[in-house]
């Protein structure tokens, strides 16, 4: 059992080895394997036909609308993409790191489906060990990840996508019982939200 497990692990990772980017190289970005790849990531179905399908549930989670969602999951499926084309790990934004997160409790879609099928490939989620040095490498792995989604995609959304020095400045979620305190927005938020609607 263990041999065949390496026999498929080595032929995977061979697999695998034709994604990577060099960012030096003049290589073409879009090979047939990763237009593949980017083909298997856009059929994936976040929303489904049921009342409260991932996307759905990840606006309500968020106080987000169901545009807003939406894009975050496009974001997602880019920082996703350029986690298994990267040579180096990625980084990502805030906001796709939340929709990472709802995903991974969507135990059997995101390993059966999402890594098995769609991107053919594991993809592990590791947080933060802390402390100034590994703020300091999460800080170069984020501005590389900018670089390689300007790349790949062009650039990246601020909304989504801020810029390394705001990344960085300081959490901007928090989980909070609602039923305990009184949550507040800041009155801007709260204005820009009412006049895009």
């Amino acid at each position: 059992m263990l041999s065949l497990f390496m026999n498929d692990h080595r032929e995977h990772s061979l697999q695998r080895a034709r994604f990577k980017i060099d960012l030096q190289s003049d290589e073409p970005l879009w090979t047939p394997a990763r237009e593949a790849l980017w083909r298997r990531i856009e059929q994936h179905d976040f929303e489904p036909d049921t009342p409260l399908n991932f996307t759905r549930r990840l606006a309500r989670d968020h106080d987000w609308s169901l545009e807003e969602a939406r894009a975050a999951v496009d974001a997602y499926r880019r920082f996703c993409f350029l986690a298994i084309i990267s040579p180096t790990p990625v980084t990502p934004s805030e906001i796709v790191d939340e929709v990472w997160h709802q995903h991974l409790i969507y135990s059997r879609d995101y390993w059966m489906i999402w890594c098995g099928e769609r991107l053919q490939a594991a993809l592990h989620h590791d947080p933060t060990p802390g402390g100034p040095e590994a703020q300091m490498i999460y800080r170069r792995q984020y501005a590389e990840t900018l670089a390689l989604h300007e790349r790949v995609f062009g650039p990246p959304s601020e909304a989504l996508w801020p810029a390394t020095h705001l990344r960085f400045a300081r959490p901007r979620y928090h989980v909070t019982d609602r039923s305990r305190w009184l949550i507040m927005p800041r009155p801007i938020a709260w204005i820009r939200r009412l006049l895009t609607r």
